[in-house]
């Protein structure tokens, strides 16, 4: 009897995702014990800001960038091989820094409808806030119609600054938008309540709104304007006219990016400071709103004196009718950071829930915009453990200083670092860590041997976005040594011309390596002796 054992390369357990089981499918998941960063594209000129792709799409990431253009790319494409999806430039008001195109969200049912939405701001001036729902072409998956299908909310900005302009489509179905408190210093001045507009819920800048875009709901809008309605449930919905009934939560200064994690929908806010304290928000999935985050009562888990701006650390100011900075009716942070570490613009981010990397779920990443840093944390019991700075292996030669606009995700979990200057970085565990066709690894022709010995394996490039030079095939034992008997830069071989007697038991394994000769681990137990060369 001949047998040929295919030794797949990786010891690690397959761990759940929230997202569909089968996105996962030939992904082999790591124990990181770093993270490093590739290159996933780059030669943007249009202010890039977000990488998204629909759930469970595991062949394009579509990149937003501030000037009004969506690119669709397909993953493991070349470098600088992308397709214009949509291009807003025309109706973008992107005067300044913060003004341009500033989210893309996808409908619950963009696989059947194609429908999805995005957050700018329009008009002259200091602008609109505006959201739209956008159709995709229904015979071009990589092209957008030109056409809103609706063009369903709009709200007067009194500034240039704090748009927020992060939008997502909720657990429920809902659109969620963040929007900032009108500009400015202190939440102050022209265009501002007497206590600030974040503490006002008779505007709905400074907060957190909960809409629905279909028109469908049967409340109808408040405090802004457009085709769509208010969902039942609203924490302060009190009808027509008094408290705005689209807000789902208030007290924010200006939410640049925040995230529902996706497998339990607890909400992580990042919210942008005045001069002293940069801070994340959270609250559990099973909130149903009315937190109050304390902008600007407080700056961070301090006090906030907005005639004493410069004190980080003031007593407690009373305006009337809005809660003091000591309330417990306000929502503390569960991370703050000083603006003394070179702190300046929170950049919040995104839970972990990616195919690859099992070590870190439930993990929420966050940067600052001028410290360019790679943070997570995870919370346990409501509070942040577990804070690891990652900047020195991802970003090590800190290009993303003074450039971190955002995070991004794929249709697998997989996060990504955006460069403002046209770089977008995928951060993934180092190619040391990887194996070939590992456990998780379920597609049928991921490592495979026909009747005529024609073997293939995982194209690693492909799934990792790691460059890999060649492949190399090893021979031995299981759990013992294995010599070289073949290198290809191709991820398939004609097999082993060796041909075991009656009984015999061959067992391979495959490696990977990188142009500066890094290779892929070959399993824990496993010896390889000397390595493959090049072909």
């Amino acid at each position: 009897m001949k047998t040929v054992t295919i030794i797949v390369v990786l010891t690690c357990a397959t761990v759940g995702s929230p997202l569909p089981a089968q996105v996962c499918d030939g992904v082999s998941p790591v124990e990181a014990t770093s993270l490093v960063s590739v290159v996933a594209e780059n030669g943007l000129t249009g202010r890039p800001l977000l990488i998204t792709a629909p759930p469970g799409d595991k062949n394009r990431i579509f990149i937003v960038e501030q000037d009004g253009f969506i690119w669709v790319k397909q993953r493991g494409s070349a470098l600088g091989s992308r397709t214009l999806y949509l291009d807003l430039s025309a109706v973008v008001n992107d005067a300044t820094n913060e003004q341009g195109l500033l989210g893309m969200a996808f409908a619950a049912d963009f696989e059947t409808s194609g429908l999805f939405h995005v957050s700018y701001t329009g008009g002259a001036g200091t602008g609109t806030n505006e959201l739209a729902t956008y159709r995709q072409d229904p015979n071009n998956v990589n092209q957008a119609l030109t056409t809103p299908v609706a063009n369903f909310f709009s709200l007067p900005q009194p500034d240039f600054n704090h748009n927020g302009g992060n939008i997502q489509v909720g657990p429920d179905g809902f659109v969620y938008l963040g929007i900032g408190d009108g500009g400015g210093s202190n939440d102050d001045g022209p265009g501002h309540s007497m206590c600030g507009n974040a503490q006002d819920d008779t505007n709905l800048l400074g907060t957190m709104i909960r809409i629905d875009p279909t028109g469908s709901s049967p409340n109808p809008p408040d405090c802004g304007s457009g085709s769509y309605t208010i969902p039942d449930g609203n924490p302060k919905a009190d009808g027509p006219g008094g408290v705005c009934d689209e807000i789902w939560s208030n007290g924010l200064r200006n939410p640049w990016r925040w995230d529902f994690d996706p497998l339990n929908g607890d909400l992580y806010i990042g919210d942008v400071g005045q001069g002293c304290w940069e801070e994340v928000n959270w609250v559990p999935g099973t909130s149903t709103g009315n937190e109050n985050y304390g902008w600007r009562s407080m700056e961070g888990a301090q006090c906030f004196d907005p005639n004493n701006a410069g004190n980080c650390n003031p007593s407690s100011v009373q305006c009337m009718g809005v809660p003091k900075c000591d309330d417990p009716s306000l929502t503390l942070p569960v991370l703050q950071v000083p603006q003394t570490t070179g702190a300046c613009s929170m950049t919040g981010g995104y839970v972990y829930r990616g195919c690859r990397i099992s070590n870190l779920q439930g993990h929420y990443f966050w940067s600052d915009f001028c410290a360019g840093n790679i943070d997570s944390f995870l919370i346990s019991g409501g509070v942040a453990t577990m804070q690891t700075d990652w900047t020195a292996t991802v970003d090590p030669g800190n290009v993303l200083s003074f450039s971190m606009t955002s995070f991004g995700r794929d249709g697998e979990g997989e996060l990504y670092a955006v460069d403002r200057g046209g770089v977008i970085l995928k951060i993934v565990p180092p190619l040391s860590d990887f194996e070939v066709s590992g456990a998780g690894v379920l597609a049928p022709d991921m490592f495979l041997v026909n009747k005529n010995v024609q073997w293939t394996w995982e194209n690693l490039q492909g799934s990792s976005s790691h460059p890999i030079s060649y492949y190399s095939v090893y021979s031995g034992s299981p759990n013992g040594n294995f010599d070289c008997i073949h290198s290809t830069v191709q991820t398939r071989w004609i097999g082993d011309p060796a041909n075991p007697g009656p009984g015999g038991l061959f067992a391979y394994l495959v490696t990977a390596t990188n142009g500066s000769g890094v290779e892929t681990s070959g399993g824990a137990g496993r010896t390889l002796n000397t390595a493959c060369a090049s072909p």
